[in-house]
């Protein structure tokens, strides 16, 4: 059995320590140690799980030097993920940190090796790649369903006060550029432009559009905090020559399939036929759920996640490099030598 620990417990990290219970309660972990430097919030949180079975710890050290924990999930602020993550690392554990990896490429780059050199699962909360529709979209891909790809639109809109420590390219915008990525079967774009605005803050980008080039297709991503006219949007539009996707992530059936291509004779585009639209019966599986249980699946088995630390350290390198983007005011081209 395996014995897991989770770090950090605000709001995201609540939903971990959730789904672990659940998880242990039908077998599949056998302990639960949830750590937050708040003791306060770790009342509160100890109050709404009522199980006295879970331990609790007020530092991360005391989680490093506990023996008998195998995994750990960190959902500490994403600045803190490098520190805790190698001490983590060092002292054997497996590790499962939220996106982004880390904030800084160096760093990411360090974890990957870190993982490497002591043999242990460093896995990343790349959360869409476990999404129902995400993973029924991507087999559709893969068996030609769509075409070939040639466009793609990521939405991340909402209405709220900004995140204070960091801008909408890492908070949001990492989801497109690893899922347009992911779906294509390509670790990188050949290049990456974006325009950014920072209306309250001269540090933290707001709103961020995103173009990433993978040469036969482009994926676009919008993503802002400061949009009141929609409600939260959150979806994926995929186009291929011969249908097209659409995912409405807050949608109880997210998918949608349309019957849509474009004819051309000789390269040249005669008519349009649009014969109409499929909505695909998935399963309403939780996708933390499903991630959670992949990280302990790859605990116990040694594979390699389907997010892991290579994949969270691409992620760094092409927020990254969006970033740099709008800080030059050019486009960013990328090579795969930044694979470790």
């Amino acid at each position: 059995m395996i014995n897991v620990a989770v770090i950090g417990v605000g709001k995201w990290g609540q939903n971990h320590a959730r789904v672990y219970k659940e998880l242990a309660s039908e077998g599949i972990i056998d302990r639960l140690k949830i750590c937050d430097a708040d003791e306060n919030r770790l009342k509160q949180l100890k109050s709404a799980l009522n199980a006295e079975w879970i331990e609790y710890a007020s530092s991360y050290h005391d989680v490093a030097q506990d023996k008998n924990i195998d995994a750990v999930s960190i959902a500490t602020p994403s600045k803190t993920h490098y520190p805790i993550a190698k001490e983590l690392i060092e002292a054997g554990k497996d590790v499962l940190v939220e996106k982004p990896m880390t904030m800084d490429i160096i760093e990411a780059r360090d974890l990957v090796a870190l993982a490497d050199e002591h043999n242990r699962i460093l896995m990343v909360g790349h959360l869409m790649r476990y999404h129902p529709a995400i993973q029924k979209l991507k087999q559709m891909i893969d068996t030609d369903e769509l075409g070939t790809i040639h466009t793609m639109i990521g939405t991340r809109m909402d209405f709220g006060l900004p995140r204070k420590d960091m801008g909408v390219i890492y908070a949001l915008g990492v989801h497109e550029l690893d899922l347009f990525c992911y779906l294509l079967g390509i670790n990188y774009p050949k290049s990456i432009v974006a325009i950014t605005s920072r209306v309250y803050s001269q540090e933290i980008e707001e709103t961020a559009i995103i173009c990433a080039d993978f040469g036969y297709a482009k994926g676009y991503a919008l993503e802002s905090w400061l949009i009141s006219t929609y409600g939260k949007r959150r979806d994926l539009v995929v186009v291929g020559d011969k249908a097209s996707a659409h995912i409405d992530y807050l949608a109880t059936q997210p998918l949608q399939i349309f019957d849509s291509a474009i004819i051309t004779e000789k390269g040249v585009p005669i008519s349009a036929q649009a014969k109409g639209k499929n909505t695909i019966a998935l399963p309403c599986d939780e996708p933390l759920r499903e991630e959670l249980k992949h990280f302990i699946s790859c605990v116990q088995s040694r594979q390699k996640p389907l997010t892991d630390g290579y994949v969270g350290w691409q992620a760094v390198v092409m927020a990254d490099a969006a970033l740099e983007s709008t800080r030059k005011g050019k486009t960013i081209e990328l090579k795969e030598a930044h694979t470790p």
